[in-house]
């Protein structure tokens, strides 16, 4: 089911940089330390909804998790963003950065002016 990527090390390096142990990690998926350890060490595959519930609790998507994705630096930012900010990212991703502002100023300009 999860990518030959290396998920085990994507999650062991996403632990890290979150500073969270196994029993932290195990408490924000509702898991027993013993389950997470072994999904950390391979030997036990998460199902589909436990990966996705690791992913979030640990602020990445499910397909960075088990996609072949680009590793993270030490120097990048993960940023958890809500459905309507992942919305915007995708327009914005649509129809580029300058494309999505024109759009986004044209409907700021047109909006009423609340005069007080």
């Amino acid at each position: 089911m999860l990518g030959d990527m290396g998920y085990t090390d994507k999650l062991q390096k996403l632990c890290a940089l979150r500073g969270m142990d196994q029993s932290a990690l195990a408490s924000k998926v509702n898991l027993s330390k013993s389950s997470i350890s072994r999904i950390l060490s391979g030997s036990q595959e998460p199902k589909l909804r436990l990966a996705y519930d690791l992913a979030k609790a640990l602020g990445v998507t499910l397909d960075y998790l088990v996609d072949d994705s680009p590793e993270i630096g030490p120097t990048d930012q993960l940023v958890m963003v809500s459905e309507d900010e992942m919305a915007i990212l995708k327009v914005v991703r649509r129809l580029g950065s300058d494309a999505a502002f024109d759009r986004l100023l044209n409907v700021a300009s047109h909006a009423p002016v609340n005069e007080t």
